[in-house]
């Protein structure tokens, strides 16, 4: 049971990331996610490096997180974990300061970024937490077919609904006309 939960987890985390990826790769939706980005601000030690190198570095990073999940769970997770951690980080400064600025997380959305999306990737540390957690406990251990299936339907399914959250905060708080 705890190997299913961890191949849920890197599931449903490796389907996050390439929707992540996939959303930005569009021409438009790439320079979205750049205008985007500059609305969060930089480090200082990030400074010099252009706006587009920096975007292409962070869908860069969450396209080997995507294929680490695959092929090095391990690794993958830890990659996870940082990028989700230094994205809250961004999402909470850019809350506090109230600074409207459209998540483009996924590529085409404009919803501003909220507490809502903070929820969201705090639901994203505790999968990671639980696949770190499940996959320690249980190294090696195989998953019988019909629970590996299980876990990685699962997964996919929950990581389709993390990425439509928008749309699902949406129908559980509808926004005034022209806030989404």
């Amino acid at each position: 049971a705890m190997m299913a939960l961890a191949l849920g987890c890197r599931a449903m985390l490796a389907v996050v990331m390439f929707a992540a990826v996939a959303g930005k790769l569009r021409r438009r939706d790439f320079a979205s996610f750049v205008d985007a980005l500059r609305g969060f601000g930089v480090p200082a030690a990030l400074a010099r490096v252009p706006p587009r190198a920096r975007a292409g570095a962070v869908v860069a990073l969450e396209a080997a997180a995507a294929v680490l999940l695959v092929v090095a769970p391990a690794a993958g997770l830890v990659l996870s974990l940082g990028l989700i951690a230094m994205f809250t980080v961004a999402l909470r400064s850019a809350v506090r300061s109230g600074r409207e600025i459209a998540c483009r997380c996924f590529g085409a959305s404009t919803a501003p970024v909220g507490v809502a999306h903070l929820v969201r990737n705090g639901l994203l540390l505790a999968v990671i937490g639980a696949g770190l957690a499940a996959a320690a406990l249980v190294a090696g251990a195989e998953v019988a077919p019909p629970e590996r299936l299980a876990a990685i339907a699962l997964g996919v399914l929950a990581g389709a609904a993390v990425t439509r959250w928008d749309d699902l905060v949406y129908l559980v708080a509808p926004q005034p006309a022209g806030r989404r």
